[in-house]
């Protein structure tokens, strides 16, 4: 240890204060407050009545969908299998409807604790989602209707034809939810 030669403390000190004031900061690059222009207030208000109709008819469809499942149980030992195939088929392609449905109103119901500069991003992610999960529901439908078609049980019919009305209106719903936010989009640009 005799061959090291002593470490001015001063240098030290200043090794220290500039790692610990200057030499080590970050830039960040944030969102400027008040970027956005679009009014907040005006458009939670107009979109909560069809979020929370969203999530009513939601839960109906959901409702129906349990429906058709415990009518399911009674084909379990039916010896033709294919109507239990055709109907947890069509069972599948409800779930998925709802699933996408239920994905969207999750997504939507924040919506009273998104920050004002960041609503304009909030709802361009939004009206994407709605577009591609309203899309995806269009080919549920077209296979419940497939499916249907081959179900001999009239009550499961019945299920299925609430099913697919219910989906229907679930789909409208969103549609008005993103023609409300496109307007509201296309207005404040």
């Amino acid at each position: 240890m005799r061959h090291l030669k002593p470490f001015p403390i001063g240098f030290f000190g200043l090794l220290l204060l500039f790692a610990l004031t200057g030499g080590c900061q970050t830039v960040h690059h944030a969102k400027v407050a008040g970027s956005s222009t679009i009014d907040t207030d005006r458009i939670i208000a107009e979109l909560t009545p069809p979020i929370e109709a969203l999530y009513l008819d939601w839960h109906e469809l959901d409702q129906i969908y349990k429906d058709i499942k415990f009518l399911e149980r009674g084909f379990l030992f039916e010896k033709e299998d294919r109507q239990l195939g055709y109907i947890q088929k069509v069972c599948l392609y409800i779930q998925d409807a709802s699933v996408r449905i239920y994905n969207q109103w999750s997504h939507l119901s924040i919506i009273h604790y998104i920050r004002p500069e960041f609503m304009q991003d909030y709802l361009t992610l939004r009206s994407k989602g709605l577009t591609l999960s309203i899309d995806a529901i269009d080919y549920d439908e077209k296979f419940i209707a497939i499916y249907r078609s081959s179900i001999k049980q009239s009550s499961i019919q019945a299920d299925m034809e609430k099913a697919l009305i219910q989906i229907k209106k679930l789909k409208l719903m969103m549609s008005r939810i993103e023609k409300i936010i496109t307007t509201t989009l296309n207005s404040e640009n």
